[in-house]
């Protein structure tokens, strides 16, 4: 049985895994290790919309997100990292966004990470009662940019 590096989130219709996972080229000559966030609805939606949302990223976009996840808890605001790519299928450009922000709205405040691609989004507020499981995901990261950065050839 393998083990695998997982973090998990749940907030109340949405949860959040971060991983250690595996990218191979096309020609399987090269595999590498990335770090992959799969945002996902505890409950199917009823109205078409995704039921998840992948977002991998590299070990040092990973060490490059912990800091920002810092830097927010501290001194507030939005921070953000995109990835752009064409589809295979269609040509067509697709742009994912994956944020983590500190928010303060009607008296009350929380801390958020969260995902877009076109018109899917899928957040994971977080109380600032539970503010230990945001930093405990921004050093999880930390230690995923090390440990993933690796690479296998032939």
């Amino acid at each position: 049985m393998a083990i695998k590096q997982v973090l998990t989130i749940y907030s109340q219709k949405t949860g959040l895994d971060i991983a250690a996972e595996t990218k191979e080229n096309e020609a399987k000559t090269q595999r590498e290790g990335i770090v992959q966030f799969r945002f996902f609805h505890l409950q199917s939606p009823t109205d078409g919309k995704t039921t998840q949302i992948k977002f991998n990223c590299e070990p040092w976009e990973a060490y490059d997100l912990s800091l920002r996840m810092q830097k927010v808890f501290l001194e507030g605001g939005k921070e953000k990292i995109t990835h752009k790519f064409k589809n295979p299928k269609g040509g067509e450009e697709i742009v994912t966004n994956l944020t983590v922000e500190k928010w303060e709205r009607n008296g009350k405040s929380g801390l958020g990470i969260s995902v877009g691609r076109g018109e899917d989004f899928i957040s994971v507020p977080i109380s600032m009662d539970n503010v230990s499981r945001f930093l405990h995901a921004a050093r999880f990261l930390e230690y995923l940019s090390t440990s993933q950065q690796w690479l296998e050839r032939g």
